[in-house]
Parts: structure tokens; sequence; C-alpha cells
């Protein structure tokens, strides 16, 4: 996912399943690797402040979803609960 350029769950998974394409998420849980900071943080880095659109992580350090929405999607389309 590069969500700040338009590469987001709503927009790629539903059309990698229609067409039987595996997806693989550079990241899960913001952390160490960092890949919930977007490309620009060579320009900006976001010591104070996270970015106001992550680039791929699904979740905060507590667990809890960046986007519910997208947590949904992937439950739906994976046939989870």
């Amino acid at each position: 996912m590069a969500r700040n350029i338009g590469s987001t769950f709503d927009a790629i998974l539903p059309i990698a399943k229609l067409h039987h394409v595996g997806a693989i998420n550079w990241g899960l849980v913001a952390g160490k690797s960092q890949t919930w900071i977007p490309w620009d943080s060579w320009q900006r880095p976001y010591v104070t402040d996270q970015p106001m659109v992550w680039q791929h992580d699904l979740f905060r350090t507590d667990g809890t979803p960046y986007r519910q929405r997208e947590v949904e999607i992937i439950r739906n389309l994976t046939g989870g609960k």
C-alpha cells in the first residue's frame, strides 16, 4: 500500500480478489520498521507528529486499527469474522 498516492486496501484488494491475485503488505503494526511513515519522510521527518496518511501499516501499537474500514474490507474479502 501507498495510501498517500492512492494505493489503498479498498481500491486494490477487490481487484486482486476478482483476478485471483495474491497481495502482500509491507507492515502490519506501526513499529520499528516504520513502514507507516510515508516516503516523503526524507524531506519531512515525522519526529513530533504522525503523518495524516499512513503509508502501509494497519494497526497502531495498541492494536487499534489505523482505519477500521480497512479491517472490515479485509474481513469481508477473506471471509473473516
